[in-house]
């Protein structure tokens, strides 16, 4: 018997210091880039909330989240729009900023490795992979989630 081979259609989404990988099903939407209202009291990987669709939804920016100097973003910038499946009502969405569009790619066994080279990140990432031979993030959507929640419990 054949077996069926696993794919998963996925987003490769660019951020300053590299680029995120998830499954295309967990992004809601690639909005364009707005400033966000800021909040005190946060850490300054929070960058405030946007309004999308009628709803406040936090902003990420996930170079500073693990670690890496915040860099000004380029006229290409999006955000991208992911659903938070953590069950929370009032955070049903997190976006996260993009250096640029982020494009559709398939992962497969075939296509896809663990990143014999991996960097210490901290725990937003739950893999580090190759991809068409490129370096790759998987975050840990339910890890921002909750640090998400905790920011947002301590603003203002």
């Amino acid at each position: 018997m054949n077996q069926i081979p696993l794919e998963v259609r996925s987003v490769l989404m660019p951020v300053k210091s590299g680029q995120l990988m998830l499954p295309n099903a967990s992004v809601a939407e690639i909005a364009a880039f707005r400033e966000a209202d800021q909040l005190s009291n946060c850490p300054d990987w929070l960058l405030g909330m946007i309004s999308w669709r009628w709803k406040e939804i936090p902003l990420v920016c996930f170079d500073t989240l693990i670690g890496r100097p915040p860099k000004k973003m380029g006229v290409r910038a999006r955000i991208a729009i992911c659903y938070a499946l953590g069950g929370n009502a009032k955070l049903p969405f997190i976006g996260i900023l993009t250096q640029s569009v982020p494009h559709l790619t398939r992962a497969t066994e075939e296509l896809m490795e663990v990143d014999p080279e991996p960097e210490e990140l901290g725990d937003s990432i739950i893999q580090q992979v190759l991809v068409h031979g490129e370096k790759a993030w998987i975050p840990d959507l339910d890890a921002i989630e909750a640090m998400v929640e905790t920011a947002l419990a301590g603003a203002e």
